[in-house]
């Protein structure tokens, strides 16, 4: 019953996770009224193939969940370091004293979230992996408080690096940018070449949650 719930609503969130992205000329592009926050939420755990993560944002509108399924959300790397680097951006992508994330293949996906303008938090973040015993199996549950506050105007287009959380007996989340990675799966996946009005403003990279 637990299994068949988790698959469930693991199809219903990805299918709203899926929704088309507002790309106009090879720019994300918000509606009215609306910014676009990016952000590149990554995990791991005992058992991969059984773990599934949510994140949790609350902002004008109300709440905004997102799931990723760590058996088969990858975010893609690019073979070469230097993709960005001919590249026409309006931000440094090495920010002074923000902490620079493994630039290779990760489990997870990158988020692109059209939402209200104004005053958002990152809440919380839930999940649960397959515990395999010698008798029977169990599922681990995750829980853990984030509260990282952003903003967003009208029109704008935030990259907000990385959420890492690892799963463990000793849950935590750590904070990182990965521009490289995270761009060029954004173009891989959304069709996305042109990165120019994207603003960095990584969230509290020096923090780690437990």
């Amino acid at each position: 019953m637990w299994k068949s719930l988790v698959l469930v609503m693991s199809f219903v969130l990805s299918a709203c996770a899926s929704m088309p992205v507002p790309v106009e000329n090879g720019r994300l592009t918000p509606p009215p009224g609306h910014g676009i926050a990016i952000i590149a939420l990554t995990a791991q755990s005992f058992n991969n193939q059984s773990a599934d993560l949510a994140l949790h944002i609350d902002g004008p509108a109300g709440r905004t969940t997102e799931q990723i399924n760590l058996g088969t959300d990858l975010i893609r790397a690019p073979s070469n370091p230097d993709y960005l680097k001919d590249r026409r951006l309006t931000f440094s992508f090495r920010p002074l004293g923000i902490q620079i994330g493994n630039s290779q293949i990760a489990r997870g996906r990158v988020l692109v979230l059209s939402l209200p303008a104004g005053q958002h938090t990152v809440t919380n973040a839930t999940g649960s992996w397959l515990r395999d015993g010698v008798q029977s199996s169990s599922r681990e549950m995750v829980s853990l408080e984030i509260q990282q506050p952003f903003t967003l105007a009208a029109g704008e287009v935030v990259y907000l690096g990385q959420v890492h959380v690892n799963m463990s007996f000793r849950s935590d989340v750590q904070f990182s940018v990965n521009p490289e990675r995270d761009f060029f799966d954004l173009e891989a996946r959304r069709g996305v070449t042109d990165f120019s009005n994207i603003v960095i403003r990584p969230l509290n990279a020096a923090a780690t949650a437990q």
